[in-house]
């Protein structure tokens, strides 16, 4: 039964402060508020060159890939004329 009453004593006392130092309250919310937007951008930066990074890797896998698929082509076109040339001495 006496704990309605604490806890009412307690916020009622938590509101009082808190409305008393409102001016000290602002001043470390702003602060907060700031620190953390710092990080967000600090964050977002980061983030935007790791994406880079990583567009840069794609790219030059695809690059690899299609450069060896056209050595594959080469070297396949040139299997072909050997044995086309070598078919032509045999007749």
């Amino acid at each position: 039964m006496a704990l309605p009453f604490v806890l009412g004593l307690a916020v009622g006392a938590g509101a009082v402060v808190a409305f008393n130092k409102s001016d000290k309250l602002k001043k470390v919310a702003n602060t907060l508020f700031d620190k953390s937007k710092d990080v967000a951008s600090s964050s977002i930066e980061k983030s935007k060159e790791k994406v880079e990074d990583v567009k840069q890797t794609i790219n030059a896998t695809a690059e690899c890939i299609k450069e060896k698929k056209e050595q594959a082509a080469l070297v396949e076109d040139s299997t072909e004329e050997l044995e086309t040339k070598a078919k032509e001495k045999e007749e």
